[in-house]
């Protein structure tokens, strides 16, 4: 496979219809794959989405679930799997962000972190494995930098994308030789649109590279983890302009 063309394969994208699964949805779509687009609530966008990676010549089709609910989660794969003909590239980016100090950290915030974050991952790749592996496929999960660099009051939300990055090492293993499994821990790519811009500003300075990420550089990353050297696998890339070496 070329380092970048996805032609011929077909890929499955979770969170696909906003902010960084958008972006890697629409970048594996420019790069020739057919594209299961997931949404749990974002049907609007999921369909935008999709119309734009059928207009540059690729089928893609839009399907909803809540990766809450395991049930879903397997289903998701078979309906991608249905609609594609078969699954070479498996790239889990939906997400939640729960912003709870320890005090208000119960059972109920821990559980949607680690069912919706990690969990649905580990269920999602078993579901698909068959597949991918008679494709020798890939598989993507996204973290993020709060797996490595907790910070007060994201608890469970750190804890759930650490467990996302032992996933990728576990199934790393467990998929081996036929399929690989890596990591993307983006940094700071999205802030809040509320964010005034001094903030932004001192954010982006204290990056070694002196600036904000963007979705694309997120989604660059996807694209070779799904389509270059297949002898990379559990491997976590650090999408943070070197934040993580600080």
């Amino acid at each position: 496979m070329i380092a970048g063309s996805l032609d011929g394969k077909t890929a499955l994208v979770t969170g696909a219809g906003v902010r960084v699964g958008r972006a890697i949805a629409l970048v594996l779509g420019r790069a020739g794959a057919d594209v299961a687009v997931h949404y749990r609530g974002s049907s609007a966008e999921a369909e935008e989405v999709a119309a734009e990676i059928r207009a540059a010549g690729r089928r893609a089709t839009p399907l909803r679930a809540d990766l809450g609910h395991p049930e879903d989660c397997r289903r998701l794969v078979r309906a991608a799997v249905s609609a594609l003909g078969g699954l070479d590239v498996l790239v889990h980016s939906a997400a939640n962000f729960h912003r709870a100090p320890l005090a208000d950290t119960d059972e109920s915030v821990w559980d949607d972190a680690l069912n919706v974050n990690a969990r649905s991952g580990l269920l999602l790749a078993r579901e698909a494995a068959a597949t991918l592996r008679e494709r020798r496929g890939r598989i993507v999960l996204v973290s993020d930098a709060l797996a490595t660099s907790p910070v007060r009051g994201y608890v469970a939300h750190a804890a759930s994308k650490a467990a996302v990055e032992g996933l990728v090492r576990a199934l790393a293993i467990e998929l081996a030789p036929e399929v690989s499994v890596n990591g993307v821990a983006p940094g700071t790519v999205l802030v809040p649109a509320t964010t005034p811009d001094d903030v932004a500003a001192r954010w982006a300075s204290e990056i070694p590279l002196r600036r904000l990420g963007a979705p694309e550089d997120v989604a660059d990353a996807v694209l070779y983890l799904s389509s270059g050297s297949g002898f990379v696998t559990g491997q976590i890339v650090h999408v943070d302009g070197g934040t993580s070496l600080l």
